[in-house]
C-alpha cells in the first residue's frame, strides 16, 4: 500500500481505506496510546521551564504538520478551501500555542483541556478519514496530530499547568458560541461543513443531533452535545477538589 503513500485524497481509488474500529484503527490507537503515555510521563517529571519549552516546540511541531500537509496538497494541485485550518481541531492547533507561549491564561487553559482535548480525542475515535488507506500521507498526519493534541494536554493538566474548574466553563461555552457563529457564517459562503455545523459526520455521536427538526434544531442538539462535553472534562476535577475538601474538614475536626 505504499504506492499510494503520496496520492492526495481526491485521487484514491475506491476500497482502499481502513475500517472504522478495524484492526488497522485498533492498533494505531494502541500504538499513540502507548507514546502518549510515555511523552506525557516524560514531560509531567521536567521542571517547569523545560516542560514549557516542549509545549511549545509540540505547538509548533502540530503547525508545522499542517503546513507541510497543506504545502504538499497545493504542490499536488489539491488544495481546496475545504483545507483551511477552520475544523475545531485545527483552530486547537493556535489555542494550544496562545497557551505555550501564555501559560499563565486560565482562558487559554481552559480551551486546552476542555475544547483540544475532547477534539482529538473524538477525532482518533471517530476518524473522518477513513476512506485513505493508514500508511497515506494525510491519514499518518492525522493520527499524529490529533495525538499531539491529546498529549499536549495532558501534559499541562497532569503537571498542573492548567486546572480545570467546572464554574469557569462558562467561558468556553462561550469562545465555541461565537467561533461557531463565525466558522458557520463562512460555510454558508463557501459551501464548506468546518466543525460539522451544517450536517453531521456519519458513524459519531453528532448523528444523535440529526434526527432534530431543522437546521436549528441540529444546532440547537450540536449546543447541548457540546456543553455536555466541555461539563464532563471538567466534572472529574469538581468531584476530586470536593472530595479533597471534605477530607481536610475531616481531619481538622
Amino acid at each position: 500500500m505504499l504506492r499510494l503513500f503520496f496520492v492526495p485524497e481526491r485521487e484514491l481509488p475506491a476500497g482502499v481505506g481502513f475500517r472504522h474500529f478495524g484492526p488497522e484503527h485498533l492498533i494505531m490507537l494502541a500504538v499513540l496510546a502507548v507514546l502518549s503515555a510515555g511523552i506525557t510521563a516524560w514531560g509531567c517529571r521536567m521542571k517547569e521551564r523545560g516542560r514549557i519549552r516542549l509545549l511549545r516546540t509540540m505547538a509548533g511541531i502540530m503547525v508545522a504538520l499542517e503546513i507541510w500537509k497543506d504545502g504538499m496538497l497545493a504542490g499536488m494541485g489539491s488544495f481546496s478551501v475545504g483545507y483551511l485550518p477552520l475544523h475545531l481541531c485545527s483552530i486547537a492547533m493556535f489555542l494550544c500555542l496562545w497557551f505555550a507561549w501564555r501559560p499563565g491564561s486560565d482562558l487559554a487553559g481552559q480551551l486546552v483541556w476542555s475544547v483540544c482535548f475532547p477534539a482529538g480525542v473524538a477525532a482518533l475515535l471517530f476518524p473522518d478519514w477513513t476512506n485513505m488507506p493508514l500508511l497515506q500521507f494525510q491519514s499518518l498526519h492525522s493520527f499524529l496530530y490529533h495525538g499531539m493534541l491529546i498529549q499536549f494536554a495532558l501534559i499541562a493538566v497532569i503537571s498542573g499547568q492548567i486546572r480545570p474548574r467546572i464554574g469557569h466553563a462558562w467561558k468556553t461555552v462561550l469562545f465555541l458560541i461565537v467561533l461557531a457563529a463565525g466558522v458557520y457564517g463562512i460555510n454558508l459562503r463557501l459551501g464548506t461543513n468546518f466543525m460539522f455545523l451544517n450536517h453531521p459526520l456519519p458513524g459519531t455521536p453528532l448523528m444523535l443531533c440529526a434526527h432534530l427538526p431543522g437546521r436549528w434544531g441540529y444546532l440547537a442538539g450540536y449546543g447541548l452535545l457540546a456543553a455536555g462535553v466541555i461539563l464532563l472534562t471538567d466534572l472529574p476535577f469538581f468531584l476530586w477538589n470536593r472530595v479533597r475538601s471534605r477530607k481536610r474538614s475531616i481531619d481538622k475536626m
